[in-house]
């Protein structure tokens, strides 16, 4: 029987197969811009591994697409319009996201969680929900990427270490920084934390 992860691990794959064949591009392309094994890459595109945070970015970079189109459709498609009380889209484009509509991206390795708060990932300005449990760090090593980050912490405590200096965010606190400066975050208390995250340009 198939675990939820396994699922979850196909379903990335899937994902992962899918933008690299619209792109015309083999294993062995991706495999080398991304700096990982061709081996791997297969692996993960059958549901066989589980990508971290790292190796997903770097894939996503050789994909030429945000992190964010990795994000997976929640359970049961989006509903229909149930009438103005309920409606979601404006001039035909949808602006709304129901809370239990949210793509997500789940990567075991760095125990944090990842929800995408905007219908999709093409926007100017990259809205994430991000739960970190204790323990969990962003990434093995701090990285940076182009643009500007700005964090909310709405629950918890977290310490993001930007270019060696520490900085601590508890629940109500919020950060604004370049996000071409090499950064990480890191929850270092007993209990989860969550954070609200706009990104720009999109680079997640």
């Amino acid at each position: 029987m198939r675990t939820k992860h396994a699922d979850e691990d196909h379903a990335l794959g899937q994902t992962i197969r899918s933008l690299r064949q619209s792109r015309g591009l083999t294993l062995q392309n991706v495999a080398k811009t991304a700096n990982v094994s061709e081996s791997l890459v297969s692996q993960i595109e059958r549901g066989r591994a589980s990508p971290s945070i790292t190796t997903l970015r770097r894939l996503a970079s050789a994909l030429e697409v945000p992190v964010a189109a990795l994000f997976l459709e929640p359970d049961g498609a989006w509903p229909r319009e149930a009438g103005k009380s309920g409606k979601t889209e404006l001039d035909g484009r949808r602006i709304i996201v129901r809370h239990d509509e949210r793509k997500g991206l789940k990567v075991p390795k760095s125990k944090v969680n990842y929800e995408l708060l905007t219908p999709d990932h093409d926007r100017q300005i990259e809205f994430l929900w991000i739960e970190y449990i204790p323990g969990a760090v962003s990434h093995p090593t701090p990285m940076a990427h182009a643009g500007e980050e700005n964090a909310l912490c709405i629950r918890g405590s977290v310490v993001i270490t930007i270019e060696g200096e520490e900085f601590v965010l508890d629940e109500g606190d919020s950060i604004s920084f370049d996000s071409g400066r090499a950064h990480q975050v890191e929850n270092r208390a007993d209990e989860p934390a969550i954070l609200i995250s706009a990104i720009t340009p999109p680079s997640f």
